[in-house]
């Protein structure tokens, strides 16, 4: 045997070594290993959903207040094509000063001063409800402590008559106690703090003159 056919041997027995030790160090392709052409899909489904997104034209208030709601989100988007400068963020700080002028304005049975804002349905609920506890000679002493938190529910927009409406949760500290025509408590303590909490529905036409949100639909 020639010394070309020895080193020839050398060669091929230091090749299947180094075959060996790669074998054991990077391990073998199974089944649960994602394949380069399932990355490849991985990859491309998701740059398909963030186009998705922005075919939609989601603005930050829409990805920060209506990510997950979809028909919300573009809703929001007809609104602000026809006024650009409306913004939810200051939706929401209007709604919760109305909703602290609107829900004493009821406690204390004087809703005059926020009619302009009451859609007339519940200019009447509201009546009904005050007229009622008159007649039982009942009266209702509150203090609104503050906002704990307010959130948007769901926003709609009908394109033929140009009108949104946005539902609203408030959750809300306050005071309140009833009493009779005597000024005898009957129900709550002066001293107890007790949370509220409501979803109302401002209604608007879009584009109009009047900057005035109303208040079509109250509930919890």
């Amino acid at each position: 045997m020639n010394n070309t056919i020895i080193q020839l041997l050398i060669l091929a027995g230091v090749a299947l070594f180094l075959i060996f030790r790669l074998k054991n160090v990077l391990g073998t392709r199974d089944g649960f290993e994602p394949k380069a052409k399932d990355v490849n899909n991985a990859k491309m489904e998701e740059r398909k959903n963030t186009e998705d997104l922005s075919d939609n034209n989601l603005d930050e208030e829409a990805m920060e207040y209506l990510f997950d709601d979809k028909n919300s989100a573009k809703a929001l988007i007809k609104i602000k094509e026809i006024e650009n400068n409306f913004s939810l963020t200051e939706f929401l700080g209007g709604a919760g000063s109305a909703y602290e002028m609107i829900l004493m304005a009821f406690q204390s049975g004087k809703i005059s001063p926020v009619e302009t804002f009451l859609s007339a349905d519940v200019k009447e609920n509201f009546g009904k409800s005050i007229q009622d506890r008159e007649q039982k000679g009942l009266s209702i002493e509150a203090d609104f402590i503050g906002l704990r938190d307010t959130a948007v529910k769901n926003i709609s927009f009908s394109v033929r008559d140009q009108v949104a409406e946005i539902s609203v949760s408030f959750l809300a500290d306050i005071k309140s106690v009833v009493k009779n025509n005597k000024g005898e408590t009957i129900e709550g303590e002066e001293v107890d703090t007790k949370k509220q909490f409501d979803v109302w529905v401002f209604s608007r036409e879009i584009g109009s003159d009047n900057p005035n949100w109303i208040l079509v639909e109250t509930g919890a």
